[in-house]
């Protein structure tokens, strides 16, 4: 008996025409998104480049309108548990190949600002994403569990909302920073972790039923993802919520050596 299959469970009823269809569409919106953001032009407070304002604004908008569009499936199709590697409707394809234009739109943005080896990190990640979701939206398979994936866009507006923030000059101790670098922790444990962590679960129960380079080429992302994201995690929990805390004793120390109210002063103004 086989372990793994030789193809994988497609759905023949969506037509791949109507996926490519909105693949090149969404990479001409966000191309004209990105347009109308280079005409408005980045806010005074903005010091950094404006191509980094523009790619990071382009990617809020396309979390934003995921995360909607993906928490939305999950109420209008609950059904889609039942078997999230065979079950997929137009609602969902559509979402795969909307999100597959995004990832290639910002991919071909960072080849013609020559990001792509300044940003290798995000360049393997785009190519990871570009080939699966592609191969997914292509063959019409597992189109629920990228449902799953798309989860951690909900993390993803919240963490580029932070972004920008930071980007514009709002203070740390700004209420509204506050608020979304809380919201950013919340979502990551919930739609990032949980997606990863459920569908690196499945993987162990649902191999027989695909092919072998598929389920090794998906365990290979999702073990580098599941190394990246704790990572990421604690970096920003350090970052957000453990900084006063760190800037407070480092601050006490420099009084109690007897540097001054102004060395402190000087630490709680540079302290990243």
């Amino acid at each position: 008996m086989a372990i793994f299959n030789d193809r994988l469970p497609d759905n023949p009823n969506l037509d791949i025409r109507y996926g490519y269809s909105m693949m090149i569409s969404t990479i001409l919106f966000f191309f004209i998104v990105n347009l109308v953001i280079s005409f408005v032009g980045a806010p005074k407070s903005v010091q950094e480049d404006a191509w980094k304002w523009r790619n990071l604004l382009v990617s809020w908008v396309h979390a934003l309108i995921c995360s909607v569009w993906d928490l939305s499936s999950f109420i209008l199709y609950p059904e889609m548990f039942e078997d999230l590697l065979v079950y997929s409707n137009y609602y969902q394809y559509y979402l795969v190949a909307f999100s597959t234009g995004y990832f290639t739109y910002d991919f071909l943005d960072m080849i013609y600002n020559n990001k792509i080896f300044k940003m290798w990190e995000v360049t393997l990640h785009h190519l990871a994403v570009i080939s699966m979701f592609w191969y997914n939206m292509h063959h019409r398979v597992a189109i629920a569990f990228n449902m799953v994936a798309l989860l951690a866009e909900v993390n993803s507006f919240w963490l580029h909302s932070r972004k920008l923030l930071q980007m514009i000059q709002m203070k740390f101790e700004h209420w509204f920073y506050k608020v979304v670098a809380f919201m950013n922790l919340v979502t990551f444990a919930i739609f990032r972790g949980a997606a990863l962590v459920s569908i690196t679960v499945a993987m162990c129960f649902w191999y027989q039923r695909v092919t072998a380079l598929y389920y090794f080429s998906l365990g290979s992302a999702m073990f580098v993802m599941n190394v990246i994201n704790p990572i990421l995690f604690w970096r920003l929990l350090k970052s957000d919520f453990l900084r006063k805390r760190r800037t407070d004793h480092k601050a006490e120390k420099f009084a109690v050596n007897g540097h001054g109210n102004n060395n402190v002063k000087v630490m709680h103004e540079h302290v990243n």
